[in-house]
């Protein structure tokens, strides 16, 4: 499994928790249903223990870029887009440019026309806010 399809199942779940409040585990079960490989099944837990972890940090960062939304009127799909970004582009060591890009492709994918935009914007903040530390 390429990493753009377990960051997907990772947005994924993180959307369900986003919506519920808390992780399905039955729901990443059936989406982890024939992965095979460790590395993925690893990132996607990593994810979710991260966002998990540092959900507060990951929420203030969040508000803090997106000017003019409150969090909790933030698109529901664009919020569990930004958690997963925003928890690789702080907390690993995966290029943040990557991480951008391919939360800017799920947003186009998932997401209403404008959220690409939207993500692009509030990541580039992160991204820039990360690099002059």
């Amino acid at each position: 499994m390429k990493r753009r399809d377990a960051r997907r199942i990772a947005f994924q779940l993180t959307y369900e928790m986003v919506m519920n409040g808390s992780y399905n585990y039955d729901t990443r079960d059936d989406l982890l249903d024939g992965v095979t490989e460790s590395d993925s099944v690893n990132y996607i837990n990593s994810v979710l223990d991260g966002i998990s972890a540092h959900y507060d940090e990951l929420k203030s960062l969040i508000t803090s870029y997106a000017k003019g939304y409150e969090y909790d009127r933030i698109y529901k799909v664009d919020l569990a887009l930004l958690l997963v970004a925003c928890y690789e582009i702080v907390y690993t060591d995966t290029p943040s440019a990557v991480v951008a890009n391919e939360a800017v492709e799920l947003a186009k994918e998932y997401s209403d026309t404008k959220s690409h935009a939207f993500i692009n914007g509030i990541l580039a903040s992160v991204i820039k806010g990360k690099e002059g530390k």
